[in-house]
């Protein structure tokens, strides 16, 4: 995986079409102690990122993948409407998410497709996946997601800074799983926003020591 990702041939849509990836997905990501360590300080920044929102308001999850986070917007109370490109992964979130009945809904959708259309959704979440292209696509990408949302907006990304550069120099010599291929600078997240028509309101570093990612916050340019 880690050279899939480094990889600029790499097609993010078709791999995560793949029914076997999309069922061991988080088996590969979170089952080690690193991995579930991360899960819980990232679900629980979700949480804080959608903690204004009256309950019971209906989060797009775009994408979607295996219902990992989503699960933490229902527990919050929120309902979900999961989105992706691939069907194969909803189809591991639906099983996952079962017991939250029509709290979850689930949709096909690829954001690409989506500038232009009626906002459907008060706020969104974009997670773990803008880092996988170009900084040109993934100003696509995010576009499609704001077409789609009346007002809030949280991503997260990759940071690119030196300190990031030697970390990931380090992780490389240790065998360790590279990260993704497209990390981005502070100013690079402030042309990503604002050529999507979105505004930062707030951001929430993960642990900036041993960890790359950032959460943004953004609210919709009327």
């Amino acid at each position: 995986m880690a050279d899939e990702l480094n990889d600029r041939n790499w097609d993010a849509n078709q791999h995560y079409k793949n029914e076997k990836v999309a069922k061991e997905y988080d088996a590969v990501r979170f089952s080690s102690l690193a991995g579930r360590v991360f899960n819980n300080w990232e679900r629980s920044i979700i949480k804080r990122c959608f903690r204004d929102l009256p309950r019971e308001t209906v989060v797009l999850d775009l994408p979607c993948g295996t219902g990992r986070l989503a699960d933490a917007l229902l527990e919050s109370g929120l309902r979900v409407h999961g989105a992706d490109v691939s069907s194969e992964m909803l189809d591991v979130a639906k099983a996952r998410l079962t017991a939250y009945g029509e709290r979850f809904t689930t949709e096909v959708m690829d954001a690409f497709k989506q500038t232009g259309a009626k906002p459907r959704f008060e706020a969104t979440l974009c997670a773990r996946v803008l880092m996988h292209f170009p900084l040109e696509t993934q100003i696509g990408f995010l576009r499609g997601v704001a077409s789609n949302t009346r007002s809030t907006v949280v991503l997260n990304h990759c940071l690119n800074s030196p300190y990031q550069r030697f970390r990931r120099w380090v992780k490389k010599l240790l065998g360790h799983q590279e990260s993704a291929g497209y990390p981005v600078t502070y100013d690079e997240i402030s042309r990503l926003l604002a050529e999507s028509g979105l505004s930062e309101v707030t951001r929430y570093r993960m642990n900036a020591l041993i960890s790359e990612a950032v959460y943004v916050v953004a609210k919709k340019i009327n």
